[in-house]
């Protein structure tokens, strides 16, 4: 691989928002060593690439993403690369894979089966874990935060109770080591055990460990019935423990909330406007994806895999659980009551065979109720079930990519599952700048760049990342602005985009014309 690159007359998309110009950008081992004028015969380098018509802009950084485990995979997981991806944000909705009490270790990692390809779970530590994954290697940079879940499945397990004083304050000492590891902050997963099992306070115990500059990242209480009572509670955490707020895939599910995103949003403005520093990030498509188990309301996921799936054996369990999903009384993320049971659709399971199928044609050809059919496909499959979820509504993703505190999030699941994934895997950078770019003209170019790259680099104290500056790391994506396109669909979840010419990881050409190089040339980075 050449120690020098030389991109000649790239149309250069800086990350800040401003216009694109024209100029050589010159790479140096792992760092962009000058941006030019590009004059004929200036510039030398062991590699030059004709970029003349193609954009050149900072490598986009996933906010949100699930891929903790892909170091483990037999395989090179290219999803987030082959879109241009060089910098992904793991650790979201409270599921990091670190700490691992040893008194807990079969609850945590059964617990994190039901999304997660198998693990050794051969580590303790936040630190333990960080050397297993660096060694293994990384395909792209990763900026980890410390999951709630993990923090309370350690301290007392899976139950649905309050922390008693002492595992509060095992949760706030093992987040305080996390941060000295390098995590870049806290996040909660408010509808997955354990942390649907919390209150605010013990959230805001949490937060307050926290310096100023880190992230308290959520997915919310709720996204439906309840986002607006949820934004606020997000925002009474941030401002009374004194941190940043990252809103986690900022949306309204089911038709009863559809609208009520710019709500959501003029309530965080009015939060900035008091002087808390806050984002959101979001996805540009129609459906959701989590696990299967998340139909059950919150009572259900008491205690762990045996007790969940003892409840699916309880005719008391399951009458009460029915009569819960029928009433829909907005007290919990009710799935079912937000798309109906034809719009779940089976994204990945253990045995893969109704992997891309409704509940509803499940139903159908076993002939049984819909919500026999949950219960049967959960049992089958020992709850290692992930669903997509058909909810949300055009306007509202379009309010929330338009708003310029949002920034770019895939909210992929972990890689290595198999079946149908969500195509948001795939397919989020390059639909973001084929719909909402050079199609519907919602954003400029220079805007969507700046929530790819900039925005969250600040955001979120990546280093020397989000920008084609002298001096900064060199992670650069070279596209061609008039034929990127995601290709990826919830058929055929893992077809790679279209246009991206190459991929740089600290000075590494990865990818070249959709081809992996299968060097992996990231590394796990700590906050500026």
């Amino acid at each position: 691989m050449p120690a020098s690159t030389l991109f000649r007359r790239a149309t250069v998309v800086d990350g800040s928002g401003a216009p694109a110009y024209t100029a050589d950008v010159h790479v140096a081992d792992s760092r962009i060593t000058r941006v030019s004028d590009p004059r004929p015969g200036t510039g030398t380098a062991d590699r030059v690439i004709d970029a003349e018509g193609l954009v050149l802009s900072p490598g986009f950084i996933d906010v949100h993403s699930h891929a903790d485990n892909a170091p483990f995979l037999n395989t090179a997981d290219v999803s987030k690369v082959t879109q241009g991806v060089t910098t992904e944000v793991v650790g979201n909705c409270g599921f990091s894979l670190a700490p691992v009490h040893d008194a807990h270790r079969d609850a945590f990692r059964s617990f994190t089966r039901r999304i997660f390809p198998p693990l050794p779970f051969d580590w303790s530590s936040v630190e333990e874990f960080f050397s297993r994954a660096d060694e293994a290697g990384h395909v792209v940079n990763v900026a980890p935060l410390i999951g709630h879940n993990a923090l309370r499945i350690a301290a007392m397990g899976l139950e649905a109770r309050a922390p008693r004083p002492q595992e509060l304050e095992a949760m706030r000492s093992q987040l305080r080591r996390a941060l000295e590891a390098g995590v870049f902050g806290l996040s909660t997963g408010l509808i997955y055990p354990p942390g649907v099992f919390s209150e605010a306070e013990e959230l805001v115990a949490l937060a307050e460990v926290l310096p100023p500059d880190r992230v308290y990242a959520t997915h919310m209480r709720g996204e439906g019935p309840q986002l607006l009572q949820s934004v606020a509670e997000a925002v009474h955490i941030a401002e009374r423990a004194g941190c940043r707020l990252q809103v986690s895939h900022l949306k309204a599910t089911g038709k009863q909330a559809w609208g009520t995103v710019s709500d959501a949003l003029e309530a965080l403005d009015a939060a900035r406007a008091r002087g808390l520093v806050a984002h959101q990030d979001v996805y540009p498509y129609e459906a959701a994806g989590t696990m299967l188990t998340a139909c059950l309301p919150p009572w259900f996921q008491d205690g762990g895999n045996q007790a969940f799936l003892a409840r699916l054996r309880s005719e008391d369990a399951l009458a009460r659980a029915g009569a819960e999903l029928e009433r829909h009384d907005g007290s919990w993320e009710n799935w079912v009551a937000a798309a109906g049971w034809d719009r779940i659709v089976v994204a990945s399971s253990a045995t893969h065979q109704y992997d891309g199928m409704s509940l509803a044609h499940i139903a159908a050809q076993k002939g049984i109720p819909a919500f026999d059919t949950l219960v049967g496909v959960l049992l089958q499959e020992e709850l290692q079930v992930s669903m997509t979820v058909f909810a949300m509504d055009e306007k509202d993703i379009a309010a929330a990519i338009a708003h310029p505190s949002s920034m770019i999030g895939s909210d992929g699941m972990p890689p290595g599952n198999g079946g149908k994934p969500h195509p948001r895997m795939f397919g989020t950078f390059p639909k973001i700048l084929a719909k909402y770019v050079r199609d519907s003209g919602l954003l400029s170019l220079p805007e969507a760049i700046r929530k790819m790259t900039h925005l969250p680099a600040t955001a979120f104290g990546i280093p020397d990342r989000g920008r084609v500056a002298e001096g900064c790391a060199a992670d650069l994506v070279l596209f061609d602005a008039g034929t990127v396109e995601d290709h990826a669909t919830y058929e055929a979840p893992d077809r790679q985009a279209g246009g991206i010419r190459a991929v740089m990881v600290n000075g590494r050409i990865v990818v070249e014309d959709g081809e992996f190089s299968g060097e992996r040339a990231g590394r796990r980075l700590t906050p500026a």
